[in-house]
């Protein structure tokens, strides 16, 4: 949805003390409230946010090991026994905030806050089960009777959201008023439940390995009722603001790369510029929003050694060309003083600088910082299906589900700095795909399908890190130019849950545990 930035700064004012904590196991509850204490407004305001913070979260470590971001070091190093425990917290801690709001439907039928209540709380528990295959479930929340609560499987979690959205569907459905405050569904309840049927779309191609009849008759059922985030108004979006200060409002990786610069965060990956710069005949015409360059100039300054790596046979590109510098997947080199020289974030999704060619830092630019964070949008929804046509023979044809994806997205990175762009580039690298696709193989169709999804992914990994465990694709992504280890397969489960949960049969994994929708080999991804 399209967010007011004037609700965002209120939002954001309430959420704030939400997120300052530390990490918390499944028997503390801080945020459980009496009716005679709460607003139910504010509860709906906790919840949404909540819903932000740990997509967003865990986002950070999902771009790196997808390369739609660059990864510093080995995936063990990315990816630690602490990874999941910030989204862990905000999970259960949430759930008691959803069913303070199921008491306020009961006594003053606020059906439309514990709707979208309980889509969220689904999604959340479906982001949390897709990382680490397993979830608390059916004990949660309910210290009382089952104080070292066990887990329950991937399957058993998932069986359950798909009733825990229904429910939010027909809660929704019942016409009560909207909350105050809704930044995601803009007080309109058909937003929450096409977004409640797009996460059953995602549900039903995540687990097509393992039960393809289900997937292809749920899908086909989604399909049926129309009820799905197709068009780019219905887009479920976070909306950042344009001010620093006290309470900063700005894209946190604008803040990092235009305001103090850190270079952690401050590389792009050098994989996927190169791929979006020259394996087409025309340059993807959206390379000049994602990515900002700082300067034109070859990178032959000595002093610098930013050609430290020309000639390594280990590094694939080093170097992109254009001005374009990034690095390498997992260099894990140490960083030359180039934070006013390298390739930074643009425009689409941070708010950066649209990139004319000035190259100038980017601090110098008039860059607000007022980007977005994707949750789902109708360009995902339309790539999904044509997997499923492609995959299950689901209604619908692939290759207009793909072109479709292609142009959505499109449209809305064009929004951010309109009239930069070329309708006969678009045209151009539209034909190509689609020309690609139909003379390929039903592997190569399946690559292309998920390659251009994930060209869409930037700014968000979530569901990119499933695709790539779903489908092996995109093919073209760098392998680590160092001893990397394993790619993740899941995550591990939190740190302060195994401290704080003696339940004896609780045991740490390993990241090379699949979770169960995974069915692929070992080693199937790098």
């Amino acid at each position: 949805m399209k967010l007011n930035k004037l609700k965002y700064i209120s939002f954001l004012l309430v959420i704030a003390f939400s997120c300052d904590s530390t990490d918390l196991d499944l028997q503390t509850n801080p945020d459980t409230l009496t009716l005679e204490s709460a607003d139910p407004d504010l509860v709906f305001n906790t919840v949404q946010g909540n819903l932000f913070f740990l997509d967003f979260g865990l986002s950070g470590f999902t771009t790196r090991l997808t390369r739609l971001a660059y990864l510093f070091g080995s995936y063990g190093d990315a990816v630690s026994q602490t990874a999941m425990n910030g989204a862990w917290n905000t999970l259960y801690t949430n759930n008691n905030n959803v069913e303070a709001l199921a008491d306020f439907a009961e006594t003053d039928e606020l059906y439309y806050h514990l709707g979208a209540a309980q889509i969220i709380k689904a999604k959340n528990y479906l982001t949390v089960t897709d990382f680490i295959g397993q979830a608390v479930y059916t004990e949660a929340n309910n210290p009382t009777e089952f104080p070292n609560p066990n887990f329950d499987d991937g399957s058993v979690v998932y069986n359950a959201l798909f009733t825990e959205i229904d429910e939010g569907i027909i809660n929704l459905e019942k016409g009560a008023r909207a909350p105050t405050t809704d930044i995601w569904g803009e007080g309109i309840a058909q937003n929450w439940i096409n977004y409640g049927n797009s996460l059953k779309l995602m549900m039903y191609l995540q687990t097509r390995l393992v039960d393809e009849n289900a997937s292809r008759a749920g899908i086909n059922a989604l399909i049926s009722e129309g009820e799905l985030i197709d068009e780019l108004e219905e887009d479920f979006e976070f909306q950042f603001g344009s001010t620093g200060g006290a309470v900063e409002s700005r894209h946190p990786l604008f803040v990092a790369n235009y305001i103090s610069g850190t270079p952690t965060t401050g590389y792009q990956p050098n994989g996927l510029m190169s791929y979006m710069k020259d394996s087409m005949a025309v340059q993807d015409p959206r390379m000049t929003y994602y990515f900002y360059r700082q300067t034109l100039q070859n990178p032959d300054d000595p002093d610098l050694d930013l050609l430290r790596c020309d000639g390594n046979p280990d590094y694939l590109f080093c170097y992109v060309g254009d001005g374009y510098w990034g690095r390498d997947h997992a260099d894990n080199d140490g960083v030359p003083g180039d934070t006013n020289l390298r390739t930074t974030y643009g425009i689409y999704p941070v708010g950066g600088q649209y990139d004319d060619g000035a190259g100038i830092p980017a601090s110098s630019t008039p860059a607000t910082g007022a980007g977005i964070y994707p949750l789902m949008l109708s360009a995902w929804v339309n790539f999904a299906l044509a997997e499923a046509a492609l995959e299950l023979g689901t209604t619908g044809n692939a290759v207009a589900y793909l072109e479709s994806g292609i142009r959505l997205h499109m449209e809305k990175v064009f929004s951010f700095a309109p009239g930069n762009h070329d309708a006969t580039d678009i045209q151009a690298y539209v034909d190509e795909v689609v020309a690609e696709y139909n003379a390929a193989t039903d592997a190569g169709k399946l690559d292309i399908i998920i390659r251009e999804w994930y060209l869409t992914s930037f700014g968000s990994g979530v569901l990119a890190y499933n695709n790539y465990r779903r489908t092996g694709y995109p093919s073209f992504l760098q392998d680590p130019i160092i001893a990397a280890g394993n790619f993740p397969r899941s995550f591990f489960i939190p740190e302060s849950e195994l401290n704080s949960n003696a339940n004896p049969d609780l045991e740490q994994k390993s990241l090379t545990d699949k979770v169960f929708w995974d069915t692929n080999p070992d080693g199937f991804i790098n």
